[in-house]
């Protein structure tokens, strides 16, 4: 079976990315691990105040970002909904009930 070129494109676009990325990550772990591969990189390595991704995973400073997912409420598009009323109130006298007499 043979792929369209537009698909064959996006395939070795995902595989190039993933390729590359998990290159780049291999040289942060092979940098973290050997100081000399590190300053070979960067001249100023072994500086007290440098700053870069490999002294950040060092220290372990690297963290995923927190997400937030927000809930939005939605009334139901076909739905019955019950309208408020006003309270209905029956004035009577209720002192003496129909089925008792007066006391005695």
């Amino acid at each position: 079976m043979t792929l369209l070129p537009a698909k064959r494109l996006v395939r070795a676009a995902k595989s190039g990315m993933g390729v590359f990325s998990l290159g780049i990550f291999l040289l942060v772990q092979i940098m973290a691990a050997a100081p000399s591969v590190h300053a070979w990189f960067h001249h100023d390595a072994a500086r007290p105040g440098h700053d870069c991704a490999v002294t950040m995973f060092l220290h372990g400073q690297v963290h995923a970002p927190a997400t937030t997912v927000n809930a939005a409420i939605t009334r139901p598009v076909f739905g019955y909904q019950l309208t408020a009323r006003s309270a209905d109130f029956i004035s009577a006298d209720v002192h003496l009930l129909p089925s008792r007499g007066p006391p005695a």
